[in-house]
């Protein structure tokens, strides 16, 4: 049988943020107000970073806004042609990925909270605006995997009792990024009506490098629980050999 091999420098980890936007009459529901199906409201567009992990997840990679790219609402005619922009940046990703693994290994798609609201928003998009079917969309989804930092970053956390919970973005940016703080994402709403396009892009682009920060440190973090672990095994089998000689 041939051996397979995951060649990391054909693999991607995809680090966005989408920004939505919703109009009055429709702020005053309870929980995640935007709704992909509410033709009031609107994808205002994104920030991707494709992250090569030979090259960008490493502790020497230099990560800066030029490294990510935009796409947003203004620049486009129609919401439907940002999606289909947005759609074709996941495709190349995907073909990437897809052509040196045939098909065993998978893009992944990472961020804070995206795997509530961010994935099944994009893929209920690209459903509405018939780009692709429900079976399409659903073929589409699962050519990915996810990693949503906000689970990923249980395990760095005390967790005192059974019940484990995702945490939040607040709480993760307090812990490995503690000068960063950002402003609710209702704020956007605001920064839209007063046509503040730019204080929009620099948020968000922001918020998808906190995003990669957070992702470094908390796989760092994961390698010195590692260390110690292995460093407690070798202690209790020095002790062991103590006691038995």
């Amino acid at each position: 049988m041939k051996h397979f091999r995951i060649k990391p420098g054909k693999c991607r980890v995809i680090f966005f943020d989408l920004e939505f936007y919703v109009p009055l009459k429709g702020r005053d529901r309870e929980g995640f107000c935007y709704n992909p199906w509410d033709k009031g409201s609107k994808l205002l567009g994104g920030s991707f970073l494709i992250a090569n992990p030979e090259k960008d997840l490493t502790e020497k990679s230099k990560i800066t806004e030029k490294k990510v790219k935009s796409l947003w609402l203004w620049n486009h005619g129609s919401e439907r042609e940002l999606l289909e922009n947005i759609y074709e940046l996941l495709k190349k990703a995907y073909d990437i990925v897809y052509r040196a693994h045939e098909g065993k290994v998978s893009p992944i798609l990472c961020g804070i909270g995206i795997s509530s609201s961010d994935v099944p928003i994009l893929f209920e998009l690209f459903k509405r605006y018939k780009m692709l079917s429900n079976s399409e969309a659903f073929y589409f989804q699962n050519k990915f995997r996810v990693i949503d930092i906000s689970q990923l970053a249980i395990a760095s956390f005390n967790n005192n009792s059974n019940f484990i919970y995702p945490k939040q973005k607040k709480l993760i940016l307090q812990k490995y990024l503690p000068e960063k703080k950002f402003e609710s994402g209702k704020s956007v709403w605001d920064l839209y009506d007063d046509q503040n396009r730019s204080s929009i892009e620099e948020r968000v682009i922001d918020e998808v490098l906190c995003s990669y920060h957070c992702y470094m440190k908390i796989i760092n973090e994961f390698r010195y629980f590692k260390y110690l672990e292995k460093n407690k095994k070798r202690i209790d089998s020095a002790l062991n050999l103590q006691e038995a000689g």
